[in-house]
């Protein structure tokens, strides 16, 4: 994560632990600018799902997405591969370990891995115009989690766009049809 980035959302969120959430997250942790405060805080309580190696689950399949954007595995791994591999234990652990974050070096998809793997990729809201790995994960999880009838092309569209609002609706979330961290935790800790 860059130097700028990571002093950007400390400082955000630090505003927001400050202010106690009376003035609201700001846009860029809520995604929606209009997302109520009450929902932002219902959403950061939600418990990632945990995975190790041996479990299989379409969430396994979304963070290999992100770990293989992030450069933790090869251009050539298999996607999408719900079953949590040792090569993918070994890619969690390589992300564990990266300088910029501070998480224990478990190599299991746990609460802090997954904190820190939104915030590197979607601490910036995606939308429209994306292309690539993490394009692919939301639309994995869209597909699979929400039933959303969409192509997973790995581009951000105006389908995908639709499909993002409407669970972010569901959730009671600004609908956007921006990903960013406060979506991306409900489509993870609260899919169906």
């Amino acid at each position: 994560m860059s130097t700028i980035r990571r002093m950007t959302t400390t400082l955000a969120a630090g505003a927001l632990v400050l202010t106690g959430g009376s003035a609201g997250a700001p846009a860029a942790l809520a995604d929606g600018p209009d997302t109520p405060h009450e929902v932002i805080v219902e959403i950061e309580a939600m418990e990632w799902p945990e995975y190790e190696v041996g479990d299989s689950d379409i969430d396994i399949a979304v963070a290999g997405y992100l770990l293989r954007y992030l450069g933790h595995l090869p251009d050539d791994y298999e996607l999408p591969n719900s079953d949590f591999t040792e090569e993918l234990e070994d890619a969690v652990l390589e992300f564990q370990t990266d300088g910029d974050i501070d998480v224990p070096d478990t190599g299991r998809l746990d609460q802090e891995t997954w904190d820190n793997l939104r915030k590197e990729i979607f601490g910036t809201p995606m939308g429209q115009g994306r292309i690539g790995d993490p394009v692919c994960a939301v639309q994995h999880s869209l597909i699979h989690d929400y039933d959303k009838d969409i192509t997973h092309d790995c581009r951000f569209g105006p389908e995908t766009e639709g499909a993002v609002k409407e669970v972010q609706r569901d959730f009671g979330i600004d609908d956007d049809g921006l990903v960013g961290v406060i979506t991306f935790r409900a489509m993870i800790a609260g899919g169906v």
